[in-house]
């Protein structure tokens, strides 16, 4: 349903932080509209669309939306509850679909989104977004190569400032969020089985408090190899945000923190680290002022690969429906674990 241009046309559900994102990068993709957004705050929303450079007009209802604009696509950047509604919705209405991560807060509701987009033979992909970051993107690629040879260990970080930039405050509801394991630590569970498969044993903690499960600590068996995975949203206001990653091969070692500016290292026999070359795309930084990342380089390179596989037909084979459900299985079975609950 391209317009008279070729243009791929989308609708944005979700002004938030993260639709606020994705609404500056349909701004710069080559061929891809953005044609209508919804949000329940109509005036707020518009006022901030517009603020943002963004044509799009903001309906209260995704029904009056897609009534009122023709699209290929929707672009589901709502809360974590309302996933599941909103993604079976667009998919039976015979839209592709994007929906952020975490894909729903269960697996059984992950399965009936799947389920939707193979009756309607669609399109779909989730926003997984490291398997898009540049430096995540270099992680697996060296793996995937062996130039560094066995893989030895592998350790993820990821800790933030306590969200509070959510409507009503849901992402320290856990009934709406699922906590930091599941809003926050996925993240990397997800990087996990893309880089590794399903682990052989699983030991986990967590820290409660009123969030639900704030702060995780998981340790992931393999033959011959220990994950381990941190994740918390547990942080003062100011804290900032931080995500890391240090991988030991045989030969090598592979650091990335985004708090020391060093960019992604790699250190290797008997030379000094040195910095990776890592091309990134020329997307400059987020002008909302909101949420904990403003680097729009990885959200450019899932949306970019997403509207290219609406261009040429074909389906994802990255950050697909089934891989997010397996994300969001493995990040219950962890908070499980560590109650006490699973094995």
């Amino acid at each position: 349903m391209s317009d008279q241009d070729g243009n791929l046309k989308g609708i944005l559900v979700g002004c938030g932080f993260m639709g606020g994102m994705h609404a500056q990068i349909y701004n710069i993709l080559e061929g891809v509209d953005l044609v209508a957004a919804v949000d329940k705050r109509v005036e707020e929303s518009q006022e901030k669309l517009d603020r943002l450079g963004c044509q799009a007009k903001v309906y209260a209802t995704l029904d009056e939306a897609m009534e009122q604009a023709q699209c290929d696509f929707v672009d589901v950047c709502l809360p974590t509850h309302l996933h599941e509604a909103f993604s079976i919705k667009a998919l039976d209405a015979g839209k592709a679909l994007f929906c952020e991560k975490p894909l729903a807060l269960t697996g059984e509701k992950a399965d009936r989104i799947i389920e939707a987009a193979k009756r309607n033979d669609a399109i779909a992909q989730v926003g997984h977004c490291l398997r898009f970051w540049p430096e995540y993107q270099k992680l697996m690629e060296y793996h995937s190569s062996g130039e560094g040879g066995k893989l030895l260990s592998l350790s993820f970080v990821r800790r933030g400032a306590r969200p509070n930039f959510g409507i009503d405050d849901w992402f320290n509801d856990e009934s709406l969020s699922g906590g930091a394991a599941l809003d926050l630590h996925i993240h990397d569970s997800d990087i996990m089985l893309a880089m590794l498969g399903q682990p052989k044993a699983i030991h986990s903690k967590v820290t409660r408090d009123y969030s639900g499960p704030s702060h995780i600590y998981s340790l992931f068996e393999y033959d011959s190899l220990i994950v381990s995975s941190e994740g918390g949203f547990n942080y003062p206001a100011k804290w900032g945000f931080q995500m890391a990653f240090q991988a030991v091969f045989e030969k090598a070692v592979l650091d990335f923190d985004s708090t020391n500016g060093k960019g992604l290292i790699i250190c290797q026999g008997d030379e000094e680290p040195a910095q990776m070359e890592v091309p990134k795309p020329d997307t400059g930084s987020s002008q909302s002022g909101e949420g904990n990342v403003s680097d729009l380089g990885g959200y450019f390179n899932e949306l970019q690969y997403f509207t290219n596989c609406l261009k040429t037909g074909n389906k994802p084979e990255v950050a697909t429906l089934e891989e997010a459900r397996d994300a969001v299985s493995m990040a219950l079975r962890e908070v499980a674990i560590a109650d006490g609950k699973s094995g």
